[in-house]
């Protein structure tokens, strides 16, 4: 097979991959009620089944065999190259494909790594220090496994410190060619983006090494042999992007603690960057105006130059300056940045009236941005940002709460899964109805019942708070919403990881907040085997928590309707509900609770179960479209306002000048 061939097929892949992106979450521009919006998601999830068999036939019978190779040809190492950088766009943070990117980068720099082709070897490493960064990117959220960042971030640190030793000069002067020297020129700085997340009892070390490479990377441009070997490379936009990179160190309020000389060090560079951009305009496209007044502005805080009122004004004023129309990552990142950075600042028991005021605008703002987003590969980037401010959620009256921003979150990025949220809570509901009328005794314990009769008498109440507490229960998807839309393939054992932290996410949130406290158990159990023999996550034993009865039940009307629909949650066929009895009965005291089963042997609760299912759904569909058509129409106001103000309709940020080398291109417009 040719390199051409090769590269159409693994293109259509690419295609395919696209397509399913858009149809799990399509517009409803289209739909002119719940119903068509219902039916068109069904014709999607039917046509996301042909193109992901397509696509697991293309990775099972062509990808993953040639990746395991031993011996791979020029053709074959050149056409994975090619696919690697098909499935990112790292000038626009957009991606395919994240895992594969970085199996790719692994498997190859595992071939290439001890040969004697210098240049493969140095494009090798470049590649995982690239993957490496991206897959830091999302698995940073994986509170508390943290572990998992770390390890992509080991990985990506020993591909650029053997890169570094290419800046020795007897090896930097032997390097095959001028490209391949830009590649370490490039790496010696941005390689730094790999200390990003650091391990806190080493944050010291980190940080200090975090300014020792940077430093040594700036202190090359001043050095002849370096400028002598590369006259052409442009090392004015090198100082750039490394000052652009001290200026960001900073982030959600110097998460990363730098001490009080690193800020003032990083102070000064900033002040640095700016002077630079002043002398020189035509790097204005790599840091904006805005951009450069965010840097100075949270670095002349964190200085001690302004206090803390000037600084919370600065921020509000900033907010003031996003573009609700743009959906570059460039205006992504500056949208979700000041937000958060203002939040971060705040003493949540001590707010002003006008906090509250700027918290109120911004939560209704960012929730119809995200409604807006292309359903692409920057919803990845922009999660990095989303997930950050709903950890640090602060809820004030009159504002969206925690709990309604998730939903109105989830519905716009996924609707399936808030379908599927809203449908495990009526399932819970009924169950727990029909088990109270069996067994009352069983919900003793929870709202102050002492006894069966306490139960019936506070039954509406207790189903109230089981509707409530169910509906939550998959709340820890947001931080793993792209993983969710991966259709078309089998997921690898880190994503399976990522997506099994949900539960232990959606607990961390809904425990910091008032409001969402007592349904934390219920989410982080409810992939818990009842007999706590498996499942995840490890180490929890239903016997000894308050709600166990209700997380029983949430683990089988989960279970039920994900195997019971065929849109969202899978695109096979779904099963009828005495097919899923058969699995009940297998996992009748392992699995499930049997008090759960024994329920659903009763043919009659199961014949209003069915009943039950059509009605909710189709009425859960309708509440879903009903939250994007008030989102549709916020847009509308939206774009009607920004070109009211603009004279014209903005189409987002856009390079003002190609750069023909892919892997310049990626180290130069990174941040």
């Amino acid at each position: 097979m040719s390199k051409n061939e090769i590269i159409a097929l693994l293109r259509a892949y690419i295609d395919r991959t696209k397509e399913i992106q858009n149809l799990s979450s399509p517009r409803i521009d289209k739909a002119r009620s719940a119903e068509e919006y219902r039916l068109h998601l069904q014709d999607s999830f039917i046509r996301i089944g042909e193109l992901a068999q397509l696509n697991n036939d293309m990775l099972d019978n062509y990808f993953y065999p040639l990746l395991e190779k031993e011996e791979m040809t020029d053709v074959d190492m050149d056409a994975l190259f090619e696919f690697s950088n098909m499935l990112i766009d790292t000038i626009n943070m957009e991606n395919v494909d994240l895992p594969l990117i970085y199996l790719i980068a692994k498997g190859i720099l595992e071939k290439v790594e001890n040969g004697d082709d210098e240049r493969r070897k140095i494009i090798a490493l470049d590649n995982m220090i690239i993957a490496a960064y991206m897959m830091m990117i999302l698995t940073e959220r994986m509170a508390p496994d943290f572990k998992m960042s770390f390890e992509y971030r080991d990985e990506g640190l020993r591909a650029g410190y053997k890169l570094l030793e290419y800046l020795e000069p007897e090896k930097f002067r032997a390097l095959p060619d001028d490209e391949c020297r830009e590649m370490v020129l490039i790496n010696s700085r941005y390689m730094r983006c790999l200390f990003m997340w650091k391990d806190k009892e080493d944050i010291e070390f980190y940080n200090a090494e975090d300014f020792r490479i940077l430093e040594h990377s700036l202190s090359l441009m001043d050095d002849p042999f370096y400028r002598e070997i590369m006259p052409d490379y442009d090392w004015e936009l090198h100082k750039l992007r490394i000052l652009h990179y001290f200026a960001d160190f900073t982030e959600y309020m110097n998460e990363k603690h730098y001490s009080k000389e690193q800020l003032e060090k990083i102070y000064e560079y900033t002040v640095e960057l700016v002077r630079m951009i002043e002398d020189r305009p035509q790097y204005l496209e790599f840091c904006p105006e805005k951009e450069q007044n965010f840097y100075m502005l949270r670095n002349s805080y964190l200085a001690g130059k302004i206090s803390l009122s000037d600084y919370k004004h600065g921020l509000r004023e900033a907010m003031k300056g996003r573009d609700v129309t743009d959906y570059s990552t460039r205006e992504i990142f500056f949208h979700f940045t000041a937000p958060n950075e203002f939040v971060a600042v705040l003493d949540k028991d001590n707010l002003s009236k006008e906090d509250e005021d700027t918290l109120r605008m911004v939560y209704d703002d960012l929730a119809g941005y995200i409604y807006r987003l292309p359903k692409n590969g920057v919803i990845s980037f922009m999660v990095t940002f989303l997930t950050n401010l709903l950890s640090n959620y602060i809820e004030v009256p009159g504002a969206i709460s925690f709990q309604d921003m998730c939903a109105r979150l989830t519905a716009a990025m996924h609707p399936p899964t808030y379908v599927h949220m809203l449908t495990v809570s009526d399932i819970t509901k009924f169950l727990s109805e029909k088990l109270m009328e069996k067994e009352p005794e069983l919900f003793t314990g929870i709202m102050g019942c002492k006894d069966a009769l306490d139960v019936m008498e506070k039954r509406e109440e207790l189903l109230s708070f089981i509707a409530a507490a169910a509906q939550t229960h998959d709340v820890g998807k947001l931080f793993v919403i792209e993983r969710i839309m991966t259709y078309g393939r089998s997921l690898k054992m880190p994503e399976i990881r990522m997506i099994q932290a949900h539960s232990v996410i959606g607990a961390s949130l809904l425990e910091r907040h008032e409001e969402t406290r007592e349904y934390a158990e219920m989410a982080r159990g409810h992939h818990v085997w009842y007999d706590g023999s498996a499942g995840y996550p490890s180490g929890i034993d239903h016997s000894k928590e308050k709600y166990h009865v209700i997380t029983s039940i949430v683990e089988v009307a989960d279970c039920l309707d994900a195997a019971t629909d065929s849109i969202g949650r899978s695109y096979k066929s779904g099963k009828s509900i005495d097919e899923f009895m058969e699995e009940l009965r297998e996992g009748k005291g392992t699995r499930y609770a049997p008090y759960v089963v024994d329920i659903l042997e009763d043919v009659y609760v199961r014949m209003e179960l069915r009943a039950l299912l059509i009605k909710c759904r189709s009425e859960n569909y309708r509440r879903t479209y009903e939250i994007l058509k008030m989102n549709e129409l916020r847009k509308s106001a939206s774009d009607v306002n920004a070109e009211n103000k603009t004279g014209h309709s903005s189409k987002g940020w856009t390079p003002g000048r190609k750069i023909q080398k892919l892997k310049r291109m990626k180290k130069v417009y990174s941040t």
